[in-house]
């Protein structure tokens, strides 16, 4: 299993991501560490953690399911957090000289599941504060349109503004009043630069937390799996959202606006590999 990322990282890629808000990178991840986290991640299927839900309403079609916080259960995935590529990429497109691991995610989109992922932005749902923040998608099969692969809108991390929180099919997340609604991106599409990556197993998509993006539905015979990864740089902080958000695990013990220390239960340091 490959420690570092199986090339690379070119010049022209770093550019996107700070232009874009979002690069798709060919190839990350070997053979050896996808067959892993394949394994791993229908381990917590068959046996979710407390963090386990369907996001898909009950007695809708198919089965759209997310998990949290697997590392903190399963060996596998705390290596993946630890000893694969991923602090290396994250700090090659953050230029940080430090990143910390805040969660991994599981989302699972089973074959002839049209459950929507709404536009939104990733940063307002989650506990950091900075500019050097990112989210990666690990791809674990081939993903396509059909197959529900995700769009993103080019340079909208850029925009300056923060969007209320909206509530997937099936959750519970609280709007904040004082978060401007998001425009109505599908009625006026051809506004908005959006690109869609079809990715293999081994790929990884990195965004910026504030970059807006949506997916629909699977309506294909394929899975769409893949483990999603909230990063933070030198300039991460802690930070508090309002009720019914997304929360840590446990109370951190730190205050809104505090660095994340090297060393906690919660948040990793995962660059530089210790």
């Amino acid at each position: 299993m490959n420690l570092s990322p199986l090339r690379p990282i070119a010049a022209d890629e770093i550019h996107a991501f700070k232009r874009d808000g979002v690069v798709c990178l060919r190839g990350m991840f070997d053979r050896e560490w996808v067959e892993r986290a394949q394994a791993a991640l229908e381990r917590i299927l068959a046996h979710p953690t407390e963090e386990g839900k369907l996001i898909n309403p009950p007695g809708s079609p198919g089965r759209f399911e997310r998990d949290l916080f697997m590392w903190m259960y399963d060996a596998d995935f705390r290596a993946l957090a630890t000893q694969s590529p991923i602090g290396e990429i994250g700090a090659t497109l953050l230029q940080s000289r430090q990143v910390t691991f805040l969660l991994d995610m599981l989302l699972v989109k089973e074959p002839h599941t049209p459950a929507l992922t709404p536009w939104h932005h990733d940063q307002p749902y989650n506990w950091v504060d900075g500019r050097q923040v990112c989210g990666m998608w690990l791809s674990l099969d081939h993903v396509t349109a059909e197959s529900g692969a995700a769009e993103w809108i080019k340079g909208s991390h850029k925009w300056g503004r923060w969007f209320a929180t909206r509530p997937f099919e099936g959750g519970t997340y609280s709007v904040d009043d004082d978060l401007e609604p998001l425009p109505d991106i599908d009625s006026n599409r051809s506004s908005y630069d959006i690109v869609r990556f079809d990715t293999e197993p081994g790929d990884v998509i990195v965004n910026h937390l504030l970059t807006v993006h949506a997916a629909l539905g699977n309506v294909s015979s394929r899975r769409r799996r893949a483990i999603v990864y909230r990063l933070a740089g030198d300039d991460g902080r802690f930070a508090e959202r309002g009720p019914g958000r997304p929360k840590p695990k446990r109370d951190p013990g730190l205050r809104p606006g505090d660095p994340f220390p090297a060393n906690h239960d919660q948040f990793l340091r995962i660059w530089p590999r210790a």
